[in-house]
């Protein structure tokens, strides 16, 4: 059955991974020098008790009701897995670092060449030291928001462009008390996303507030002034992205909480500059500021890979009961994903951009027709494919694949 065979491959999953890996590097002569590593997580429909790997954590696709399993991916920049990793729901990002190096060392016979690209989750302190101390290189989103940094005004501003043609303002610089490279990056586009969805938190805790203070006058509602800082406390926490840029006080009687009133603070209503500004960090020496945004946008190729097994291949939710099912479960769908990398790989050296839905969407529209009509002694039977459309002629063509020509054939069945 598919349950077993799953298993069979998961118990031989670093020599499958190894000689793929392999196989796909030498069969594209790919450049193995960017690593980039990321995280996931996937959820599961029902409770899940006697799990050791389901557990309550931060979910990605926010749901935060189910348990989840956390899985980790270290891949090229053609968007290929060089390996994978499970962990139990509740791991933080920042944990798995040292782990993914011990695995690189495994797979790798050197890593002294190699350049680590990952997200601001993976980016302590501690992690880009011990990096450091490995010699190996990254490029990472900086996990601090510096605010008194200098950026020297002769110096040349680079600007790219998104991909929906929007600017993005780079420049590089070395601020005090750090020993490698940053880039201050400057987005209008975020900028404007960021402001809006901070606006959407303001209003959402003053109405909270609102209704607080209004419920002090009605009957049945919490009055005692402790109970009243308790629901202060606890909106504080639900809102801590903002709530720190008010000032809050509750009014009492005897113990009985008479008024709530809060005022945002007025040297944070104009603070709005950080909006749309984050900082890339690298210990690449002489980095200029093309090569670290080319670089760190290779990060893209993992969001799309996450996606595509999450979505296209469809590993969520989980439905499997035994751990040793959820391990070979998600490896199943990492080599169901090299298969579809290989094929996407093959379409973008041709030309071809698409995702995996939109490949299946043109390629389904290939169908075969039969027409079987009988006699008193035989059974006609006409089989003959439709015509290719020309995407889907394309796609053929680019995968070296012999199309499904309209060619007749016929079949006489005798009684």
């Amino acid at each position: 059955s598919l349950y077993k065979i799953a298993d069979k491959l998961y118990d031989k999953k670093d020599l499958i991974d190894k000689f793929l890996y392999k196989k796909l590097t030498g069969m594209f002569n790919i450049k193995d020098s960017l690593v980039i590593y990321d995280l996931s997580n996937t959820y599961f429909e029902g409770r899940k008790a006697n799990s050791t790997l389901a557990r309550y954590g931060r979910s990605k696709e926010k749901r935060n009701d189910c348990k989840q399993v956390v899985f980790t991916g270290v891949i090229n920049a053609q968007g290929f897995i060089r390996y994978s990793r499970i962990y139990e729901g509740n791991t933080p990002d920042v944990s798995t670092l040292e782990d993914m190096i011990k695995d690189l060392k495994a797979h790798s016979d050197t890593i002294s060449d190699k350049v680590v690209v990952m997200d601001a989750g993976f980016a302590s302190e501690e992690n880009l030291e011990y990096l450091t101390g490995q010699h190996l290189k990254y490029v990472c989103v900086s996990r601090k928001q510096i605010k008194n940094y200098h950026i020297n005004p002769n110096a040349p501003v680079y600007t790219v462009k998104d991909k929906r043609d929007n600017p993005i303002e780079l420049q590089v610089f070395a601020p005090e008390g750090y020993s490698d490279t940053w880039m201050y990056v400057k987005s209008d586009q975020k900028r404007i996303k960021e402001q809006s969805m901070a606006d959407k938190i303001f209003i959402r805790f003053e109405e909270e507030l609102i209704s607080l203070s209004n419920g002090l006058d009605k009957k049945g509602t919490t009055k005692k002034i402790e109970k009243v800082w308790e629901r202060i406390g606890r909106l504080k926490e639900k809102y801590r992205l903002v709530s720190g840029r008010y000032s809050i006080e509750a009014e009492a009687n005897n113990g009985i909480a008479t008024r709530v009133t809060w005022q945002r603070k007025e040297t944070e209503k104009t603070s709005t500059t950080d909006h749309g500004v984050y900082f890339i960090r690298t210990n690449i020496e002489k980095s200029n500021e093309i090569q670290l945004w080319n670089v760190y946008n290779t990060v893209r190729e993992v969001e799309a890979t996450f996606r595509c097994l999450k979505t296209d291949l469809q590993l969520r939710p989980v439905h499997h009961q035994k751990d040793e099912r959820i391990e070979s479960h998600l490896y199943l769908a990492m080599l169901a994903y090299q298969l579809v990398n290989t094929i996407r790989y093959l379409l973008k050296e041709n030309g071809i951009i698409s995702d995996w839905r939109n490949i299946v969407r043109i390629m389904n529209t290939q169908s075969i027709q039969s027409i079987i009509f009988n006699n008193e002694t035989k059974k006609f039977c006409v089989r003959k494919p439709s015509k290719p459309i020309k995407e889907a002629l394309d796609i053929y063509q680019a995968t070296n694949t012999k199309s499904m020509v309209p060619d007749k054939k016929k079949y006489v069945v005798y009684h």
